[in-house]
């Protein structure tokens, strides 16, 4: 009985010294991932805590969840190393896959603040890229949270509640990168949009394809609010000519990504209201940002928090390059 009370005693101290060497920073970046508890654990080492360190590991647990194919769970170590293993495409997809899998397995205490965001972008990257079909998207962490972005965060990913954009995500958009830019040059040709093959990533990088795909998706499956402000988008889209150039080097808005997150009846008629008045107030393309700015100038008034967002958006180039 001596003998079975020393082993247990053994083992119990082992397990609290295995759990307070955790606590304290040791095993490596995957194992941390892995854990929603641990993800806290190591954002705060370095030094991101509070409402950021929330919102990063809920970002981390939709990414994990994405790209297991195999269940809605998150996926163990093993199997997450086979996925990203697993993970083909372009040369960005590569880039970002080495850059990830060169994290993975670095101690913890090795690792920078920057190594710890870096990571973490990578996956939500890859996730919005090659994972299971869901309804989620892509979003600019820095014109959806500033707490986010202050700490070198560059997406989030944001579940849409909208039937119509549940839809267009799960049942329409094809889920390979390869289908989906096919899928968007046949759309935008049949659409009469423009030549989707001829645009730059300054106008369209790669993470950002879903976005557009849910953008042309909306507008054969979106609601009459939906397609009215998709409308309104094109108006500003329009050459002087009245050719719709929906990527255009002339006029590099990117409007078509006010549909990564959920708008209410109210937003969607405010926000067609105003671009229809900023299509109307531009006399040409150069002229469209201008517009765009001065009429919420005019919203904003003096009200400080009007303005602060105003600023906001047009230095971090939420809308317009």
């Amino acid at each position: 009985m001596k003998r079975m009370q020393q082993l247990l005693l053994v083992f119990i101290f082992s397990l609290l010294f295995a759990v307070t060497s955790y606590a304290a920073g040791a095993g490596k970046l995957i194992d941390f991932l892995v854990n929603d508890t641990g993800i806290i654990e190591l954002l705060g080492s370095k030094g991101i805590k509070g409402a950021a360190a929330t919102r990063a590991k809920k970002y981390v647990m939709l990414s994990l969840s994405s790209l297991n194919m195999m269940g809605d769970r998150v996926p163990t170590k093993i199997e997450l190393k086979k996925i990203i293993t697993s993970i083909s495409g372009s040369a960005d997809d590569l880039k970002i896959k080495k850059q990830l899998t060169e994290l993975l397995d670095r101690p913890s205490e090795q690792l920078s603040k920057k190594d710890v965001v870096s990571a973490m972008n990578n996956l939500i990257w890859l996730a919005n890229r090659h994972g299971k079909r869901g309804a989620i998207v892509l979003a600019c962490s820095a014109c959806v949270s500033e707490s986010l972005s202050r700490h070198g965060f560059k997406f989030t990913l944001e579940v849409l509640n909208d039937s119509a954009a549940k839809r267009v995500l799960n049942d329409v958009l094809p889920r390979r990168p390869r289908d989906l830019r096919n899928f968007l040059n046949e759309k935008m040709t049949s659409l009469g949009l423009g030549d989707f093959s001829r645009a730059t990533r300054d106008l369209i990088a790669p993470e950002e394809e879903r976005s557009l795909g849910l953008f042309l998706g909306l507008y054969e499956h979106g609601s009459k609010s939906q397609k009215e402000l998709i409308e309104s988008i094109l108006e500003v889209s329009k050459r002087p000519d009245g050719k719709v150039e929906l990527l255009d080097p002339k006029n590099p808005h990117k409007l078509w990504k006010l549909f990564t997150e959920d708008l209410d009846q109210d937003e969607l008629v405010d926000w067609s209201k105003m671009l229809k008045k900023v299509a109307r107030d531009s006399s040409s393309d150069e002229s469209k940002k201008d517009a765009f700015f001065a009429y919420l100038k005019r919203r904003a008034g003096d009200d400080p928090t009007m303005n602060e967002w105003l600023n906001k958006i047009k230095i971090k180039k939420c809308f317009f390059n």
